[in-house]
């Protein structure tokens, strides 16, 4: 073969060679960013996630500590009701007092079951039901057990509450 052959055959291989590097190159480039915007989107996604929870947590403290207060509001009620008449159930409470409650009491329901914790969820509604519980007692005996009780759970809660905040940051 003359040498014009041998130069055109190399020069059809250097093209074919070249042409494919720049082609795995491409395609190696284009796997690596739809990984890299993978990992971004992923990121981004588990940002928001706790950022959610975060929100949540820091409105369901806010909540809880409302809901206490009502619920110690209420229990004053009843108290001065039953040092006036000496008789505990019969007590009742405002509408304004009793629609505080129920909205303080709607938002921790819809605040608890958006924790992620499905632990931590149980006991936040259990909590609330013994809120709940506190607030129906029959007896002025039973009524400051239930707040002596629902106080000291109060005070387990809000630091479980706030472990579980400071571990979505």
């Amino acid at each position: 073969m003359d040498p014009i052959t041998w130069g055109f055959i190399g020069t059809l291989i250097g093209t074919i060679v070249g042409a494919s590097a720049s082609i795995v190159t491409t395609r190696i480039n284009s796997k690596n960013a739809i990984r890299i915007q993978e990992g971004i989107e992923r990121n981004a996604r588990e940002e928001r996630f706790r950022k959610f929870q975060r929100d949540n947590f820091l409105e369901l403290q806010e909540k809880l500590s409302d809901g206490m207060r009502l619920i110690a509001k209420a229990f004053v009620v009843d108290l001065e009701h039953y040092k006036n008449t000496n008789d505990w159930a019969s007590s009742t409470l405002s509408s304004e007092l009793n629609n505080e409650i129920s909205d303080c009491f709607r938002e921790v329901s819809i605040r608890t079951e958006r924790i992620d914790d499905d632990k931590l969820r149980e006991e936040v509604r259990q909590f609330r039901i013994k809120m709940t519980q506190c607030l129906i007692a029959k007896s002025y005996e039973s009524g400051k057990e239930r707040m002596a009780d629902l106080t000291k759970r109060f005070d387990e809660k809000m630091p479980k509450l706030g472990a579980a905040l400071r571990k979505n940051y």
